[in-house]
């Protein structure tokens, strides 16, 4: 938009707040929808003040469109990945030795979640802070510390595009104080995980996935 001289601006703004205050006005001289022209927005030629007002709603229509589709995607996927967890659960629940619970846990998060890796890494008091805060989003987002003390455990895919690795607080269900393992989820579509995840989300599938393995812990110990 070029400058202009402060006394048309001051002009202006009177036109302007006439015409707010002068709903009418349109009314009575129609006709000027179509005889203002103005540029478009988008391309270099003059249109009228109606069809430029078509090009804003139209606009708006566009976007109320996609973020329904948006809306009904999510929905959709979420209906989808809850009724996978109720599934994923009972599973958890049927298992009764430790090799079929880490099968559960894996493979059925990783039908929960659509994903191509999932692994249980082995206790590390490192592993402390991604109890609280789970570390979460695309591959090249993750701070270089946090990608090499996943390296440091397991192979790092470089194919995969997203991450999220869930601090399990092993022994808290059974009063024992425990270095926490890690959930690894692994993705190679980019947007899978994201650094704004629901971390409560994520803390909840901690907790069910660490009270499972405490569980058969518990069995083991009382078999011994």
């Amino acid at each position: 938009m070029s400058a202009i001289d402060p006394k048309q601006a001051e002009q202006e703004e009177l036109v302007a707040e006439w015409l707010r205050v002068t709903p009418g006005f349109f009314e009575r001289y129609a006709d000027l929808f179509n005889e203002i022209r103005i540029k478009h927005p988008h391309e270099d030629r003059a249109i009228s003040l109606q069809e430029r007002q078509m090009t804003v709603l139209r606009t708006q229509n566009q976007e109320l469109n996609r973020r329904l589709s948006e809306m009904l995607h999510f929905g959709s996927r979420n209906d989808k990945t809850q009724q996978s967890l109720v599934a994923w659960l009972l599973r958890l629940m049927k298992a009764n030795n430790k090799a079929d619970v880490e099968a559960a846990i894996t493979s059925g998060l990783a039908e929960v979640f659509e994903v191509e890796s999932a692994q249980l890494l082995s206790p590390n008091s490192a592993f402390g802070p991604w109890v609280d805060t789970p570390l979460c989003g695309s591959a090249k987002e993750l701070a270089a510390a946090s990608v090499d003390l996943l390296a440091s455990q397991t192979t790092i895919d470089p194919e995969w595009q997203s991450m999220v690795a869930i601090g399990l607080p092993l022994g808290k269900s059974i009063g024992a104080n425990q270095s926490p393992a890690v959930l690894l989820l692994a993705s190679k579509d980019e947007s899978r995980f994201t650094a704004d995840m629901g971390a409560f989300y994520l803390r909840q599938i901690a907790e069910l996935t660490a009270a499972a393995l405490d569980r058969i812990q518990a069995y083991e110990i009382k078999g011994d």
